[in-house]
């Protein structure tokens, strides 16, 4: 999916503009691992992702997994904006 504004991912205060969800996923993913490498921490020291637009306004997040979710409160029917499983 490519959103119709410009969006940045998010990672801790860091900022970085990418085109799609897609793109947020794959960086978030890099700087995961970066950071699980470095540090020998995993999911719950990682900083929180979130794909912003120009206002930093959350338009999504970004799971520990790489998928991207709707901002909106959890629950089990919900699906992926993005899903790093299914990459086509």
């Amino acid at each position: 999916m490519i959103p119709a504004e410009t969006i940045y991912v998010q990672i801790g205060k860091r900022r970085f503009q990418v085109s799609s969800f897609r793109e947020a996923s794959e960086m978030f993913c890099k700087a995961r691992d970066q950071f699980s490498f470095q540090t020998g921490c995993g999911a719950s020291k990682t900083p929180e992702a979130a794909i912003v637009n120009d206002a930093g306004e959350a338009v999504a997040r970004i799971s520990y997994n790489g998928r991207v979710w709707p901002i909106a409160e959890w629950h089990p029917d919900m699906l992926p904006l993005y899903d790093n499983r299914t990459v086509a």
